[in-house]
């Protein structure tokens, strides 16, 4: 039921075989392990607040925070144990907090839910919704709030076309939330993606200043170099009627990329960096830039990846931006191990870095993953020291994954 978020992960293939680099720029904060009140698992990317904790969710379900002890150390607690319970385990993608300090997440098994303080040290789950998700079609996506509250994300199957939606959740009167579609996918437009491999993540949205959307969907669009379509990006805004529209700012034809299924990140200027799963020049998934030239949206590859040692293969996570514009983000494979095994490549992912010198832009790896420092990393995040975080699904001690940190700076 859960081959496709496990394909890359728990079913992969791959040895506890701990190898040197010579250029490694990792380190290990925290093994996850399995057991009685532990936390395994760990899964896409990490929240921070205010006051640099970080907050994630791991495939039992556990929703965690990670905290500064003050000594150079951190404290790992556990928020609230699902314990495999259908309604709330496989907890995947990043986290969303309000002011209040409840966190928002989706599952693969196709629930939003609130996790809230109680006060008195525990943490209660709510589910908010529970979408209908076909076997081996998981999702929604992860979630974002606006400043009233309500609750945004893509569904990648139903819908009037069975296509997947863009989908609103509101708080209603009793405590009940109600759901309401924003866009509902036909194909042309974009569609949800069920392919049942590495790339089958569902990216989520993100906002802009103006309250317009912008996502990905992995299948759909106008080109006919891949089944069901390569993907599209697109824009959702209000017109001036007050209806939501949909904007397609590029569709995917295989050749510049094919499948994206991360979360966008956008900048100060409003452009738009994204990754593909797969495609581009070398078959393995690409880095993508889509920004406004003179009033029309055009999209430029800035990096194919290629599987080669020391390269990366099917990145599938939201990059993050450093203040000079550069690039950071994770690959599920490549790497050059030998240890993992995932679809058409082998190696247990990668962390790179792009950086642009005004006319190309240049691939930094800043780690090779394989078996005790990590395996399959997940998203990264900016912590308040400059340095980056993030979490590995697997690896470490029992396999459980685990929490680090690469340091700032590009050197191989």
């Amino acid at each position: 039921m859960f081959a496709k978020l496990f394909s890359a992960t728990l079913f992969a293939t791959f040895m506890l075989t701990v190898c040197a680099h010579a250029a490694d720029k990792e380190t290990v904060l925290y093994n996850f392990s399995f057991g009685p009140n532990k936390i395994g698992n760990p899964w896409g990317g990490l929240l921070k607040d205010d006051a640099g904790n970080l907050y994630g969710g791991a495939l039992d379900g556990s929703i965690f925070e990670l905290s500064p002890n003050g000594s150079g150390g951190w404290k790992l607690t556990d928020l609230y144990d699902c314990g495999y319970v259908p309604d709330c385990s496989y907890s995947f993608g990043s986290l969303a907090m309000d002011r209040a300090g409840n966190l928002y997440g989706s599952t693969y098994l196709g629930n939003v839910i609130e996790y809230s303080p109680s006060g008195n040290g525990s943490w209660t789950a709510t589910t908010l919704y529970s979408f209908s998700i076909p076997v081996d079609q998981g999702g929604p996506s992860p979630v974002i709030l606006d400043a009233q509250g309500n609750l945004y994300g893509i569904s990648a199957n139903g819908g009037s076309h069975g296509m997947g939606n863009v989908f609103e959740l509101s708080p209603a009167s009793g405590g009940a939330w109600s759901l309401t579609t924003l866009h509902d996918f036909k194909g042309s437009d974009g569609a949800g993606s069920d392919l049942n491999n590495a790339d089958g993540e569902i990216g989520g949205l993100v906002m802009d200043s103006s309250g317009n959307f912008f996502g990905v969907t992995g299948a759909g669009g106008s080109s006919k170099n891949c089944g069901g379509g390569c993907g599209v990006v697109f824009e959702l805004s209000k017109n001036d009627s007050g209806a939501w529209q949909e904007t397609i700012l590029h569709s995917f034809d295989r050749k510049d990329g094919y499948n994206p299924d991360a979360t966008l990140l956008v900048d100060a200027a409003g452009n738009l960096y994204g990754t593909t799963a797969s495609g581009g020049s070398g078959g393995f998934g690409t880095v993508f830039e889509t920004s406004q030239a003179s009033g029309k949206w055009e999209t430029h590859v800035l990096y194919s990846f290629t599987s080669r040692v020391h390269d990366g293969a099917y990145p599938n996570t939201a990059l993050v931006m450093d203040a000079d514009g550069n690039l950071y983000g994770t690959t599920i494979s490549g790497g050059g191990s030998g240890e993992c095994n995932v679809e058409n490549d082998t190696g247990c992912g990668t962390a790179f870095e792009l950086s642009s010198n005004g006319s190309a832009w240049s691939e930094t790896i800043l780690q090779d993953f394989a078996g005790g420092n990590g395996v399959f990393p997940g998203g990264l995040i900016f912590g308040a020291d400059g340095d980056l975080y993030g979490i590995t699904n697997g690896g470490g001690h029992g396999n459980a994954g685990n929490f680090i940190k690469l340091s700032s700076g590009s050197s191989q």
